[in-house]
């Protein structure tokens, strides 16, 4: 396995794109970072590592007041099913308690953007449909996608600069591709595009 697959690999049982997809694209665009990336990744602690990025972000967001960004995510995150009542607030408790088996939690746009500037210094616009940019993050939503103000937002993925998609710690040469071997039907509906 490529050590970039590293990056995504917890997502392929664990709901969360908007971390792991930004992960894709910190490693794709900071070489000086690879290596301290795929060793954090690489491990038996990866999910433990990730669980931590997480809360260390949203307790960042608390710091800055940042309310906005956390009801975002709360509400995103509550369209998905089994997680109607689910909160900042409960999900850092068990983190801090590693009693959580499911750390799922769903970004929107705005919180991904907000990610990729404090946690890695990265400066992003934000487009409202397939803007055809190569490295970005891309926004999807396919059929039977939770219902959400965010255009049904159920999925991030990483194109790179050669348009390949990455998700899951898997590599597509391209979206038809995944779709494909994934038995999908997505979509983009956001693309985040990095401003190096």
């Amino acid at each position: 396995m490529p050590d970039v697959d590293l990056m995504g690999i917890e997502n392929a049982s664990q709901g969360i794109c908007g971390f792991t997809s930004t992960l894709y694209a910190v490693y794709m665009n900071q070489s000086q970072l690879q290596a301290r990336l795929t060793g954090a990744m690489g491990g038996a602690t990866r999910s433990t590592r990730l669980m931590a990025e997480i809360k260390t972000f949203l307790q960042m967001m608390k710091a800055a007041g940042r309310q906005e960004i956390l009801n975002g995510i709360e509400e995103l995150t509550r369209t998905f099913p089994r997680y109607g009542t689910w909160t900042v607030d409960t999900y850092i408790a068990g983190i801090n308690t590693l009693n959580l088996g499911n750390y799922s939690i769903a970004m929107p746009p705005e919180a991904v953007k907000e990610y990729l500037r404090v946690a890695w210094n990265i400066v992003a616009n934000i487009d409202n449909a397939d803007t055809g940019n190569k490295n970005a993050i891309l926004g999807l939503s396919r059929t039977g996608a939770p219902m959400n103000k965010w255009k049904n937002l159920a999925h991030y993925v990483y194109r790179d600069m050669a348009g390949r998609i990455y998700s899951w710690g898997e590599q597509f040469t391209d979206l038809a591709k995944m779709n494909t071997a994934k038995n999908r039907n997505y979509s983009v509906i956001y693309t985040i595009s990095l401003c190096n």
